[in-house]
């Protein structure tokens, strides 16, 4: 190996840490932020939000242990490893998103009356913009790459850059007033856009990416 693959290598190697470690503090705050909304405010939606990043934590965690455990293998070794975290990875993913339906549900069925105040939409807004703006970045940086483990935290992003505009949605709809009956069919049908559109994304990548790692 030359020198300027090793120094790729290492570059390639933190890179990916760094990121998992920044997405994981990220991930832990959305956590805690939306217990307090969903616990404050008694609103099932921000709890069950929560929920659903409370489980990407885990798998970011898992993946974040697994690039620290395989740095000494040879790098066969490590593909096929990063190839299997990514299958699981992925189907997790996908189960948790189709879990996304209950606080959609509960959300537009049993609403509460909840009525946010301004700072948590100006914290949602700036979360969802850095979300969309991060997933963007991270899709281009890593649009060539055939890096299994670069390619689950695109997905991720792009994941969390939608449920980030589904829960931007929410915060929304409480600071002007709560739900209401006019707001009800809007708020149902952009949900459930957003779900399928998800679930859609998820079906894709994992096809498109089962293909590129048999090459």
């Amino acid at each position: 190996m030359s020198l300027k693959e090793k120094i790729n290598k290492i570059k390639t190697k933190y890179k990916t840490i760094i990121m998992l470690i920044l997405s994981l503090v990220i991930n832990l705050g959305f956590i805690a932020y939306n217990s307090y909304l969903g616990i404050v405010f008694k609103d099932a939606f921000a709890i069950g939000i929560s929920i659903y990043y409370l489980f990407l934590f885990v798998i970011r965690f898992a993946t974040l242990m697994i690039e620290r455990n395989i740095s000494h293998k040879e790098k066969e070794e490590q593909i096929k490893i990063r190839v299997k975290n990514y299958k699981i990875s992925s189907i997790f993913i996908f189960i948790i998103d189709l879990c996304l339906i209950a606080p959609i549900i509960l959300m537009v069925t049993q609403p509460n009356d909840v009525k946010f105040g301004l700072i948590p939409a100006i914290t949602m807004a700036t979360y969802c913009v850095y979300k969309i703006v991060i997933a963007i970045i991270n899709y281009n940086r890593s649009k060539k790459t055939k890096n299994p483990t670069q390619i689950l935290l695109k997905e991720m992003n792009i994941i969390g850059a939608i449920v980030s505009i589904l829960t931007l949605q929410h915060t929304l709809i409480m600071v002007n007033g709560g739900m209401n009956k006019s707001m009800l069919i809007l708020s149902l049908i952009s949900s459930i856009g957003f779900i399928m559109l998800i679930i859609a994304f998820s079906i894709i990548s994992f096809v498109k990416n089962k293909k590129l790692f048999k090459k």
